[in-house]
């Protein structure tokens, strides 16, 4: 009764003391994911267009949240304007993200990825080793093929990573981006209605015609450097 007892509060510990181990350490599996990711994204060649597509999209979220809390009635035409601006800033980090992620970074199940067949062994070795030890080598291959595939499905692609095949696949085929072009050709449409958003700002004070020049001036940068960098980056794939 007593080792029941005692295995039981032991069973209980121990179940304890890995559910609490497990919450502490999510902040550094986190902390490790998100270094990996800056990692990747700084060796990428992709690098200079994250960095003006994420400098460039962020302040006019930014604005956006200022103007709703200082501004409490009236002008919803401008601050609807804002609002719809930093969405679709939003939607251009992520399809930042999602295009020099699927075209700069290798899948497994590649070229790049596909195992060297092991050399044939003797007759002698072939015979000696039992049908148990064939199994027991098999399962750490199997394990690092699920180890091996960190990056999400969503990347997955047929073609080789950082190649001009790749980007065509990507830019030509996806559906994804094809969606994000149309949001695009928006985009540009949209920063030119802010110019006459600015004109009926200047009316209602608080400072809204200055938040709406400025979101207006990242935008247009974001148009003429984010394509630029883009070019630059496909240039510098290899």
């Amino acid at each position: 009764m007593a080792a029941v007892l005692c295995n039981g509060i032991s069973n209980l510990c121990s179940g304890s003391c890995e559910v609490l181990g497990s919450i502490c350490s999510l902040p550094c599996k986190a902390c490790g994911v998100l270094c990996d990711g800056v990692s990747q994204a700084l060796r990428s060649p992709f690098c200079v267009y994250l960095s003006i597509t994420l400098g460039l999209n962020i302040p006019p979220i930014i604005f956006a949240v200022e103007a709703f809390t200082i501004h409490d009635g009236g002008c919803n035409i401008v601050l609807t304007w804002l609002a719809v601006n930093a969405i679709l800033c939003a939607v251009n980090i992520a399809a930042a993200i999602y295009i020099s992620g699927k075209i700069a970074y290798d899948v497994p199940g590649n070229e790049s990825n596909a195992v060297t067949p092991a050399p044939a062994r003797p007759a002698s070795d072939v015979e000696a080793a039992t049908s148990g030890e064939n199994k027991h080598k098999t399962v750490p291959k199997q394990e690092a093929t699920k180890k091996s595939t960190m990056w999400p499905t969503i990347f997955e692609s047929n073609t080789r990573a950082r190649s001009f095949s790749r980007v065509s696949d990507v830019l030509c085929h996806d559906p994804i981006v094809a969606i994000y072009i149309v949001i695009g050709i928006g985009y540009i449409v949209w920063q030119t209605m802010g110019v006459w958003r600015r004109n009926e700002a200047e009316d209602c004070g608080g400072g809204l015609d200055t938040l709406i020049w400025d979101a207006l001036m990242f935008g247009y940068l974001f148009i003429l450097l984010g394509a630029t960098s883009f070019g630059c980056s496909l240039c510098c794939l290899r």
